[in-house]
């Protein structure tokens, strides 16, 4: 059995057409009829069912193709090292981040750009839940993120930073001279926060819920940049994390005096997973930065 027979399977697997698998794959029908029918024979088991021209997987086909994609994996880690012993050379960076932790990152971006310029970054923003499908899909190569939820066994969490939720007002407004405020004197005040979904909100809504507090939540937003904007302004207040408003101007962050909203933030990665040394090497100066 070779990777190249599993690519070939995998391919007309994906698109139930020997001819149209054969164009994509660069090789003739018939190398790759042949290809799989001795992949067929080896396994004892018949993986299509050809009905004319058309092909069908069989019941076989359909628990093989799992452990053929693993294989491929495999394969692909493998490379993968080796391509890591160039020292960082050339390769892709693939970082997932919530908005509320990119002031955690600028600087080791920074470091990482001026010491490795040919590995390319990518960073990509979304919620707490996008960024687990996107690494579980394989299209980010760690998580960054605040995170208090149970732990899923496919994934490793590290935890980097905790931080306090406060009330976050204008720094020209009159409460911004507060030392401190209380979770119920809150209700007064006009919210904008994050919309229901956003794993603050729904972290700042169980507070809300265990204090019975019924706050005036007076507009809310799809992006917590969005909501800071607001604040700015002075058109509303808002309860974040202290590291969300970090380097932010002209806001101040009041703390919460009568309970202990905490939130910790982790870095997610795949369990098991080959870890890239980009991510080795980046995740490290995210550490040492903290």
């Amino acid at each position: 059995m070779e990777l190249r027979q599993l690519r070939y399977f995998l391919k007309a697997k994906e698109l139930l057409n020997f001819t149209e698998a054969a164009k994509r794959l660069y090789i003739t029908q018939s190398t790759l009829s042949q290809q799989i029918k001795q992949l067929e024979e080896e396994l004892g088991q018949p993986l299509f069912n050809r009905i004319g021209k058309r092909i069908v997987l069989t019941e076989a086909g359909e628990m093989f193709a799992t452990y053929a994609e693993r294989s491929i994996k495999a394969a692909q880690d493998g490379m993968t090292l080796l391509e890591d012993l160039t020292e960082l050379k050339t390769g892709v960076l693939s970082i997932g981040l919530t908005w509320g932790l990119k002031s955690l990152v600028l600087t080791p971006l920074k470091m990482f750009a001026q010491a490795h310029p040919g590995v390319k970054i990518e960073v990509t923003f979304g919620t707490t839940n996008e960024l687990i499908d996107y690494l579980l899909n394989q299209q980010i190569d760690f998580a960054l993120t605040f995170f208090d939820g149970e732990h899923a066994e496919n994934l490793h969490y590290e935890p980097l930073i905790t931080s306090e939720m406060a009330l976050i007002v204008a720094s020209n407004s009159p409460l911004a001279q507060l030392p401190g405020i209380k979770l119920k004197e809150i209700e007064k005040l006009d919210l904008a926060m994050p919309v229901k979904g956003f794993s603050t909100r729904n972290f700042i809504d169980r507070q809300f819920e265990k204090y019975k507090i019924t706050p005036h939540i007076a507009v809310e937003v799809n992006h917590t940049s969005t909501v800071i904007d607001l604040v700015k302004v002075g058109a509303f207040q808002t309860i974040l994390t202290h590291a969300t408003v970090r380097g932010e101007e002209n806001l101040t962050a009041i703390p919460i005096t009568d309970t202990n909203m905490q939130r910790e933030a982790v870095i997610i990665q795949m369990k098991g997973s080959y870890q890239k040394r980009a991510v080795r090497v980046f995740v490290e100066m995210l550490m040492n930065e903290e």
